[in-house]
């Protein structure tokens, strides 16, 4: 007789890890409204979608990982010169996205709001019968 999981050593709740960054990350872009999680990079790269359009894109691989967010040229810009480790967009348009790494020392609320913010900017541009919770636009909790 094999013994559950949770009563295991190696998960037993002295040893579960705290949530990583990157796994606070990609909660929060899986719980906005219409997202949906696809990997169409290959497995090393969760991308956000809303309405059929990116918002985020979310690198699995390594011990940090990164995200790339879509963002407001002029904040983006000014994200950009007041932190380092955030930088232009990593294969996007820098001047619409910019990349966090997430191994960075930024607040918790910053992170969450870019995060809102490109999901934001993205539902702004579909055509209102494509946004969550309208007609067509899919359901509000994704």
């Amino acid at each position: 007789m094999t013994t559950p999981p949770e009563e295991t050593p190696h998960h037993t709740p002295e040893h579960r890890q705290a949530p990583t960054t990157r796994d606070r990350v990609l909660r929060r872009c899986e719980e906005l409204p219409g997202a949906r999680r696809e990997h169409p990079f290959g497995e090393d790269t969760a991308v956000f979608k809303v309405g059929g359009r990116i918002f985020a894109l979310v690198a699995l691989g390594g011990d940090h990982g990164r995200v790339t967010l879509k963002c407001e040229p002029e904040y983006g810009a000014l994200l950009v010169d007041s932190h380092a480790g955030i930088t232009p967009g990593y294969h996007m348009n820098k001047r619409h996205w910019i990349t966090v790494d997430l191994a960075a020392a930024l607040p918790d609320d910053l992170l969450d709001e870019l995060v809102e913010d490109s999901h934001d900017l993205v539902v702004a541009a579909l055509p209102v019968r494509a946004r969550p919770g309208t007609a067509g636009g899919g359901p509000v909790g994704g």
